[in-house]
C-alpha cells in the first residue's frame, strides 16, 4: 500500500534537491572563483601526468644507456683493456641524465673500470662523485664506494685517509661485509704499526668470518702479531 505524504511534506522541498539549488546558487554567484580553482585542478593534473610520462621516459632512456655498457663489460670480462670501451658510454649517461639512478651507478662502475686499470686519482674522483649524488642507502653500495676509495688510497700509500674511508664504510649499511670491513681497518692499523688496534680489529673480523679459509688466515694474523 502507498504511503501517504502529508500536505507540508508534498510542498517543502527535499533535502537532495535544496543542496542542488544551494549549490547552483553559490555557482552563479562565484562563477569567477570556480572557473579559477577548476582550472588550477584540471592543469594541476595535467602537469602531474606529464611529469610522470617524462620521468618515466627519462629513466627509461637512461637504464638503456646504463645496460649498454654494462654489456660491454660483460662481453669483455677476459679482455680488462676492452673495459675502456664503456668510459664514453658511462659518461654519456651521466651527461644526459644527471638526475637518473643508472647515472649514480655509472660512477660507481666507472671508479671500477679506473681502478683497474691503475688510474688511481681518476677512480678518486669518481667514487667522490658516486658519494655526492646519493643520500639514500638501501642496498649498501655506499658500503662498496667507500671501501673502494679506502683501496685507492692505500694503494697511494696514504694510510689516514684510506683508515678514514674504510672506518667510515664499517658505520655505513654494511650487513653482509662487517668481517671484510673490519679487515681492511686491522691491516691499515697493521701498516701503521699499532699492534694493539689491528689486534682488536682482526678480532672482530673473526667473530663476523664464516668463511674456513679465512678464519685461518685471521687466526694466523693474530697470533703474529699477538
Amino acid at each position: 500500500m502507498a504511503v501517504k505524504l502529508s500536505k507540508k511534506e508534498l510542498e517543502g522541498p527535499d533535502a537532495f534537491q535544496s543542496s542542488i539549488e544551494r549549490l547552483t546558487d553559490y555557482f552563479m554567484e562565484n562563477k569567477a572563483r570556480v572557473y579559477v580553482i577548476g582550472t588550477a585542478i584540471g592543469l594541476a593534473i595535467v602537469i602531474a601526468i606529464a611529469t610522470y610520462f617524462y620521468w618515466s621516459n627519462y629513466q627509461t632512456s637512461a637504464l638503456g644507456l646504463y645496460t649498454k655498457a654494462q654489456d660491454n663489460l660483460i662481453r669483455n670480462t677476459e679482455r680488462p683493456q676492452a673495459a675502456k670501451d664503456s668510459i664514453p658510454i658511462f659518461k654519456e649517461l651521466i651527461n644526459e641524465y644527471p638526475h637518473s639512478w643508472s647515472a649514480k651507478i655509472a660512477w660507481y662502475n666507472l671508479g671500477n673500470i679506473y681502478y683497474n686499470q691503475g688510474e688511481i686519482d681518476n677512480a678518486i674522483a669518481s667514487y667522490k662523485s658516486y658519494i655526492a649524488a646519493t643520500t639514500a642507502d638501501n642496498a649498501g653500495i655506499r658500503f662498496l664506494v667507500l671501501t673502494s676509495l679506502g683501496y685507492c688510497y692505500e694503494n697511494k700509500k696514504d694510510f689516514k685517509s684510506a683508515l678514514s674511508y674504510f672506518e667510515q664504510a664499517q658505520k655505513s649499511n654494511n650487513s653482509g661485509f662487517e668481517a671484510i670491513g673490519y679487515r681492511n681497518i686491522a691491516r691499515i692499523y697493521e701498516q701503521m704499526n699499532d699492534k694493539k688496534k689491528a689486534l682488536e680489529n682482526y678480532s672482530s673480523a673473526l667473530q663476523k668470518t664464516t668463511d674456513p679459509s679465512m678464519t685461518l688466515f685471521i687466526k694466523r694474523k693474530i697470533a703474529t702479531l699477538s
